[in-house]
């Protein structure tokens, strides 16, 4: 595969039909930053997240985009919360019913432990002129090709689009990858979750770019 470049990567809304590709990218995302949550087939583990973002989507929620190349493939993916979003982020009705039936009994318990730990990192509350960067995912079979520098470039042209003046994401630690394409972005830490917590939820670290 050959280079990336903003002009061969196309960002656009995620519909209805990208629910079973995101799906997918979402459990690489869980494996790469979570190693150890996520048990069982990946079949199941994708029906799971395809339930999720059939409800998301279906309710218009907005704020998750898709990036792909020109034959349309899916290659990535990223989503954007404004001051106007809620970051609410509660999960559909048949969820648990739905996670039992596609990765099991012991797995969801998993997962649910999961997001507990998860909850005790604080809401992200954004500004006027801010906007926050989330769930940013490659392909696995894309990486190293610049498609993730391309669909940030995008994603950020979006977040302007709606009257960002500030970018602020999230890096869980030791993911080293993610954070060297940040820095080469020109996104500075601010924070990082207390490490008197670090045993208990998933350390990351709070970065942030003027727009």
């Amino acid at each position: 595969m050959r280079e990336m470049t903003i002009d061969t990567i196309t960002l656009r809304v995620a519909t209805m039909d990208d629910a079973g590709a995101t799906a997918d990218l979402l459990v690489q995302l869980y494996r790469a930053e979570v190693p150890g949550v996520l048990h069982g087939p990946t079949a199941g583990q994708v029906q799971l997240f395809q339930h999720i973002l059939t409800h998301e989507l279906a309710c218009g929620v907005g704020g998750r985009y898709v990036a792909t190349r020109p034959d349309g493939r899916i290659l990535g993916s990223a989503s954007i919360r404004t001051p106007a979003r809620s970051s609410d982020n509660l999960l559909p009705p048949g969820t648990l019913r739905a996670a039992i039936a596609t990765v099991g009994v012991g797995d969801t318990l998993r997962l649910i432990l999961s997001a507990l730990r998860a909850s005790c990192i604080s809401d992200i509350v954004l500004s006027s002129g801010e906007c926050y960067i989330y769930s940013v995912v490659v392909d696995s079979a894309a990486r190293g090709h610049g498609v993730g520098m391309a669909m940030m470039g995008q994603i950020e042209d979006e977040a302007r689009r709606h009257g960002a003046r500030a970018a602020l994401l999230r890096v869980v630690v030791g993911n080293d990858t993610a954070r060297r394409l940040y820095v080469r972005l020109g996104y500075q830490p601010v924070s990082r979750t207390p490490a008197i917590l670090d045993r208990i939820t998933f350390p990351t670290e709070l970065m942030r770019k003027e727009l």
